[in-house]
């Protein structure tokens, strides 16, 4: 090895073009935060790599799609790419197809730090710091026609530290022996490590969540690898808002206030964890979800008035999203046998399930089958057999909400 200690920021996926998602309601006084929420993260992924005074900064791709990030966007990465060029770090960009929408990359002129590797052939460069060469950067941009793989940049060990930044995830057989001590892979919401051993093989995800299933913090990777080669990686949480999912296990008739003082009660531990504003969607599971008050509608939406005026409105700010129960993996038995306007609907909902191939004839309940910006129907009304599953298992919630009789105990 090079017997020199190095230090880099990989980061990827800060997906300038995109808006937070699962949101019913926007509530005013976070929507700046919502709308800006890409930029500030991605924002953050910059003043660490000066923060911590890198040697270079990796990007694996999926920045932005420039047709729908608009000018800003650009002039962003422009701002904070400069940014890193008065302090003389390098950047590394392996363009994702994202990037490359349009061919608009190669038709910029980036600051002088800026390094896009090709996409059509593997580039090796030599990162040195003052005359001396401590880090060999190797890698290569999407390209149509040509497939990423990992023998394009296996080799034997050199004398100082392989790195390989690509914008997506590849197989790799024999790590170890591909003689790269650090494959920079990219293409994925979530931070991920494949292979952690003497040769590393890690995703830091996107600087921030954007939907509900994006729970959890996200960051970009600082890299560390020692003089033997060693190599560690620490997550730096850069989100500007933070998805969290708790999930509540209810008992059969457990009492509101039991289920407030926890509700309440995790959501000022994961507020004080965070440090940042929550966007919280709670799931009630367990066999008495469908037993309990939370069983309606109107009572989980109570219950979420009452957490907004409590949490949703500090600083930070825990705003919760939605209550939803899980979905029954099952249609209860006493459901399909009422005597009901709810048993006949549940029955119908039965027939459906166990039917797989009678279809749902959505399309009659579209009032205009000219959706917004040219979506076919079909994106709607077509669904797959697990979606149909967790389709009907939803109408089946709705429908015990809707049909059951206010006065008939809870089933």
């Amino acid at each position: 090895m090079s017997g020199h200690t190095i230090r880099f920021i990989h980061a990827a996926g800060f997906h300038l073009e995109a808006t937070l998602q699962g949101l019913y309601d926007v509530p005013d006084h976070l929507a700046e935060t919502l709308v800006n929420a890409p930029f500030a993260a991605a924002e953050r992924v910059f003043a660490m790599a000066l923060r911590e005074e890198v040697d270079f900064v990796i990007l694996s791709g999926d920045l932005l799609d420039p047709t729908n990030a608009g000018p800003r966007a650009v002039a962003f990465l422009t701002e904070q790419f400069a940014r890193l060029h008065t302090k003389e770090i390098p950047v590394y960009w392996a363009a994702s197809r994202l990037d490359q929408t349009d061919g608009w990359l190669s038709s910029l002129e980036w600051p002088g730090n800026v390094h896009v590797l090709p996409n059509s052939s593997v580039e090796s460069l030599e990162h040195r710091r003052g005359e001396l060469v401590i880090a060999e950067i190797t890698g290569r941009s999407w390209h149509e026609s040509r497939r990423l793989r990992a023998s394009e940049f296996i080799g034997q060990p050199g004398a100082v530290p392989r790195i390989v930044v690509l914008p997506d995830s590849i197989q790799i057989d024999d790590a170890d022996q591909s003689g790269v001590r650090y494959w920079g892979l990219g293409g994925s919401i979530s931070a991920d490590t494949p292979h952690a051993d003497a040769s590393v093989a890690h995703c830091p995800g996107s600087p921030q969540g954007f939907q509900p299933a994006d729970s959890g913090p996200h960051g970009c990777s600082l890299v560390h690898i020692d003089p033997d080669g060693r190599v560690r990686t620490r997550m730096i949480p850069t989100d500007s808002l933070r998805w969290c999912l708790p999930r509540l296990n209810l008992t059969a008739g457990i009492a509101v206030e039991t289920v407030m003082h926890e509700m309440r009660s995790r959501i000022e531990s994961l507020m004080e964890e965070a440090q940042r504003p929550l966007l919280v969607c709670w799931l009630a599971s367990g066999l008495g979800r469908f037993d309990s008050p939370f069983a309606r509608a109107a009572q989980r939406e109570e219950t979420l008035t009452k957490l907004r005026k409590e949490f949703g409105f500090g600083s930070p700010a825990g705003w919760s999203v939605k209550f939803e129960l899980e979905s029954p993996h099952a249609l209860r038995a006493e459901w399909c046998d009422e005597d009901s306007i709810l048993g006949d609907f549940m029955r119908v909902v039965r027939d459906y399930y166990d039917e797989d191939e009678r279809p749902l004839r959505l399309s009659d309940v579209l009032e205009d089958t000219r959706l917004p910006g040219g979506i076919p129907a079909s994106a709607l009304t077509e669904v797959g057999l697990e979606d149909r599953d967790i389709l009907l298992h939803q109408a089946a919630v709705m429908g015990l909400d809707l049909l059951r009789d206010d006065d008939a105990v809870l089933h």
